[in-house]
């Protein structure tokens, strides 16, 4: 008997992109069956849910609804679809991706041969432009900024068609051990959006597990639809703010004492340089000042954090030098300019200057 696999799918006024997320996942029924659908509803004003339950009426045996009240961004919304699924293993999708019809199939093999995988990242392929890449997972930089594997728009060459050992996954296609995001807690709500899977793959790592990048699982991703659902103005606040906010926060919580003094603060020196940056070159004062602003909430939430920390580190048992020795790379000072100069964010896809 196969597995029982949960896939969770976390909505916000998504309706026109759902629909062919769920047509392509019911697809699989055809190569792995043993699945169940959760849609986790973030607060949607545009009857999402009621298209589904209508359209999809005779596959409901198979779908569970979580309706929120309100946006509570994908980390919280992701926990609380968790929470109601039957899985073994629990796959997290975008409303905006297609599947291929194996996705599910590769996943489940690939775990079953090996009990110390505990995430995998899809491979994320651009749903508009299908030989290329969306992403196949991070390592990290030696200032704690993420380093892309395939930078966004590379070509699917035989170069990403071999498994990676990764840092961290993209949630808009991956797999992840149920009993493993039960140990480690799960996703942490004060991140609301960017760098949650990042936190999240790093805690598995630190309890003993690989994650890994799975080239035969393979996701089809319609970049850049939050910004036409939120809105620009909601999205650079919330790449800008979070984003920091965030990138900080990880680094607080998983880092042991010798690298939190000594990483931390040369990162957040580079947050300041790119605010200022941002300020001189490009006079976008907003973006001074919501970088200032993800700083501030580190320093105003600090003890919250540190209570956090303390139980992560109570449990590791995997040292940072062995993780940066597989998965630390080293990049020049103007990989990074090039990818702000380039509208890419470091380590995610989004553009920093619009």
């Amino acid at each position: 008997m196969n597995p029982a696999v949960s896939i969770v799918i976390v909505n916000y006024n998504g309706k026109d992109y759902i629909d062919k997320c769920i047509l392509s996942i019911l697809s699989s029924i055809e190569t792995y069956s043993d699945f169940e659908l959760i849609i986790v509803d973030n607060g949607s004003n545009d009857g999402t849910v009621a298209f589904i339950r209508s359209k999809y009426e005779i596959f409901l045996y198979m779908i569970k609804f979580v309706e929120l009240n309100q946006n509570y961004g994908p980390a919280r919304a992701r926990n609380e679809g968790v929470k109601i699924a039957s899985g073994k293993y629990i796959g997290f999708l975008d409303n905006d991706t297609i599947v291929d019809k194996n996705w599910i199939l590769a996943g489940v093999r690939k775990f079953e041969s090996n009990n110390k995988i505990g995430v995998i990242q899809c491979k994320l392929l651009l749903m508009d432009e299908p030989n290329k890449i969306d992403s196949i997972g991070e390592w990290i930089g030696r200032n704690g900024f993420l380093i892309q594997i395939a930078p966004v728009g590379s070509p699917d060459n035989e170069e990403y068609n071999k498994e990676y050992k990764i840092l961290s996954a993209k949630s808009a296609g991956m797999f992840i051990r149920k009993d493993v995001f039960d140990t480690i807690g799960g996703f942490d709500d004060d991140y609301f959006i960017y760098m949650e899977e990042t936190d999240l793959c790093w805690r598995v790592l630190l309890i003993g597990y690989e994650n890994i990048f799975l080239p035969d699982s393979i996701v089809f991703h319609k970049f850049g639809t939050s910004s036409v659902i939120l809105g620009k103005d909601k999205i650079n606040y919330a790449l800008k703010f979070h984003g920091t906010k965030n990138y900080i926060l990880t680094l607080l919580k998983n880092l042991n004492s010798l690298n939190l003094v000594f990483i931390v603060p040369i990162h957040i020196l580079l947050w300041i340089g790119l605010a200022y940056f941002g300020l001189i070159y490009k006079r976008k004062l907003a973006f001074f000042i919501y970088i200032h602003k993800g700083i501030l909430w580190n320093v105003v939430n600090i003890l919250k954090t540190f209570q956090k920390r303390k139980s992560i580190q109570k449990v590791r048992i995997i040292s940072d030098k062995d993780i940066f020795y597989a998965l630390m790379k080293k990049r020049s000072f103007f990989y990074y300019v090039n990818k702000v100069l380039s509208n890419n964010n470091i380590g995610n896809s989004k553009s920093y200057f619009e």
